[in-house]
């Protein structure tokens, strides 16, 4: 019970700094299971996941990778770059697959039209 009374170093109540410690726990596992229904979406789609933004993914699994190498270069926290880990796969995942959905829609569109002066006249 005392170290709950003591101020950490930073002058912030230790109660405090341990109720953000499991708020940011919670919710970053909160949020793992949250990319699940997204990944499944993702790879779903047959439109070739025109509504998934690569550009919001990608600069998410760019700010995943700053926040692992912040946690490896500045505050030496393993438990902040595995979670920041998990959260840069949970958003490669989704990139990964909605840029592979568009590819593969993007080609067989170009090749629809090709595809299609090929054929025989009568078919």
């Amino acid at each position: 019970m005392i170290d709950m009374v003591l101020d950490s170093p930073s002058g912030v109540p230790a109660v405090v700094v341990a109720a953000i410690g499991w708020i940011y726990v919670v919710t970053n596992a909160a949020r793992v299971l949250t990319y699940v229904p997204q990944i499944v979406a993702v790879w779903r789609c047959n439109d070739g996941a025109r509504s998934i933004s690569l550009l919001t993914w990608g600069s998410w699994m760019v700010s995943h990778l700053a926040a692992i190498a912040y946690g490896a270069l500045v505050v030496h926290d393993m438990f902040f770059m595995t979670v920041s880990a998990i959260n840069f796969s949970c958003c490669t995942a989704v990139t990964s697959i909605a840029w592979q959905r568009r590819r593969r829609r993007m080609r067989k569109e170009a090749i629809g039209p090709v595809a299609g002066a090929l054929r025989p006249r009568g078919e």
